[in-house]
C-alpha cells in the first residue's frame, strides 16, 4: 500500500472509533436540515414574500446557517479527534511503529482535508435536495454571488479547522484546547470592540484578525449587493454608520494566509516537540 494509502487507512481506524467526532458530525448534519425545514414548508404551502425556494436563490438560505455554526463545529471536531492521541501515547505508538513525525502530520493533514469536505458537502447536498422537493420553478445550480457564498464557505472551515489543528498541536488537551479556542473568540472581539473607541485607525487593521475577518466572511451583505443595500437602508434610517467590506479577495487571501501559519506552526511544533 502506498504511504498516502497507509496514512488514510490508520486514520480512518482511529476516526471511527471515535463517538465524539460522529457525535459532533451528527449534530451538525441535524442543525443543517432542521434550519431548511422551515423555508421548504412554507414552499411546499405556496410560498411567500422574496425569491422562490429553488436553485439558486436557495443557497442564501440554506448556506447562512452553517457558515455561522460549521467553522466551530469542525475546529471542534478536529480537537478532538487530534489532542487525545498524545495523552493516550498514540501518537508515540505511530512512530515507534515507524512512522516519521512527518507522516504522523500529513495523516492528520487527510484527516483535516477529509473533514473539510464532509461539512462542505452536507449543505449543499442538503441544498440540491430540498429544491428537488420544493415545488418551486429551478434555475442554474448557482451564479456568481452564490458560488462566492460556497466558496467562502469553504475557506472558513479551512481558518477554523487549522486553528483546531493548531491548538491540539501545542496544547495536547482536549479540554484545554477547545477552551482557549473559544476563549480566544471572545478575547479578539472584546479587543476589536473597544480598541477603536480610543484609536479609530487601528480598526482597519484589526478586521484583519482571524476572527473579523470570519465575521466578514459570514455576513450575507458581504455576497449579496442587495442584500448590501437593504442594510444600508436600513442603517442610514437609523442613523447608524453604513456597512462597508474590504474586497472579496483580499479577504479570502488573508484568511488562507491565516490557515498556512497555523498549519506551518503545526508541522514545525510536531517536527520539534517529543511526543
Amino acid at each position: 500500500m502506498s504511504r498516502p494509502g497507509t496514512l488514510l487507512r490508520i486514520e480512518f481506524i482511529k476516526a471511527r472509533k471515535r463517538p465524539a467526532l460522529w457525535l459532533t458530525l451528527g449534530v451538525f448534519v441535524f442543525f443543517t436540515v432542521v434550519t431548511v425545514l422551515p423555508s421548504l414548508m412554507r414552499a411546499m404551502q405556496g410560498g411567500g414574500p422574496g425569491p422562490p425556494f429553488a436553485l439558486p436563490w436557495i443557497w442564501r438560505g440554506v448556506l447562512q446557517p452553517p457558515i455561522n455554526m460549521g467553522p466551530f463545529f469542525l475546529g471542534a471536531a478536529m480537537i478532538l479527534l487530534f489532542a487525545p492521541e498524545f495523552g493516550w501515547k498514540t501518537a508515540r505508538q505511530n512512530v515507534i511503529d515507524g512512522l516519521a513525525k512527518e507522516h504522523l502530520f500529513f495523516g492528520k493533514l487527510i484527516t483535516f482535508a477529509l473533514l473539510v469536505a464532509a461539512f462542505f458537502v452536507v449543505p449543499i447536498v442538503t441544498g440540491v435536495a430540498a429544491s428537488i422537493i420544493s415545488p418551486e420553478p429551478t434555475g442554474t445550480f448557482a451564479r456568481g454571488p452564490e458560488l462566492n457564498h460556497m466558496f467562502g464557505y469553504a475557506v472558513v472551515l479551512c481558518l477554523w479547522g487549522s486553528v483546531g489543528f493548531l491548538l491540539a498541536a501545542t496544547i495536547r488537551a482536549s479540554g484545554g484546547a477547545l477552551g482557549i479556542m473559544f476563549l480566544y473568540f471572545l478575547v479578539e472581539n472584546m479587543v476589536t470592540s473597544i480598541v477603536p473607541a480610543w484609536n479609530p485607525a487601528l480598526e482597519r487593521y484589526l478586521n484583519f484578525l482571524p476572527t473579523q475577518l470570519f465575521d466578514t466572511l459570514t455576513r450575507i451583505e458581504f455576497y449579496y449587493p442587495d442584500a448590501l443595500a437593504l442594510a444600508n437602508e436600513q442603517r442610514a434610517a437609523m442613523g447608524q454608520r453604513l456597512l462597508e467590506f474590504p474586497e472579496y479577495w483580499a479577504v479570502v487571501s488573508a484568511v488562507l494566509a491565516y490557515v498556512a501559519l497555523f498549519m506551518g506552526v503545526s508541522f514545525v511544533t510536531m517536527r520539534k516537540r517529543d511526543l
